[in-house]
């Protein structure tokens, strides 16, 4: 019992220990660190946001405001930030714009998170 019990531990403190190692962090310039499953960016103020998906994508658009896309994110001729609509899935930016795996959706604040560490 003692030995399954112990096999349990170490799968759980494997599982935590991987998901942690694959977190962004920044720092904001209060000194707190913000962390996230995906990359993280800062907006004009310096307020830290992250991508929901660890290979998602958060970049600051035209007004300074960090916005969050599932997979990777390209902006458009027209300024437009578009990102694949499948976690981890690309885009491309081709003659005829840009392209994702799984149709594009712009980028949103609502992919972003925002997990501060104490």
């Amino acid at each position: 019992m003692a030995a399954r019990v112990s096999i349990y531990l170490c799968f759980f403190f494997t599982v935590v220990a991987f998901q942690c190692a694959h977190a962004d962090c920044l720092r904001e310039s209060s000194g707190q660190t913000v962390c996230g499953q995906g990359p993280c960016d800062k907006d004009r103020s310096g307020t830290v946001f992250c991508a929901t998906e660890r290979y998602g994508s958060a970049v600051r658009n035209q007004q300074g405001e960090v916005v969050c896309g599932l997979g990777g994110c390209l902006k458009d001729m027209y300024g437009q930030i578009l990102c694949s609509s499948v976690a981890g899935g690309n885009a491309t930016k081709g003659i005829d714009g840009v392209k994702c795996v799984g149709g594009c959706e712009p980028a949103t604040p609502a992919h972003c998170e925002r997990m501060i560490l104490e």
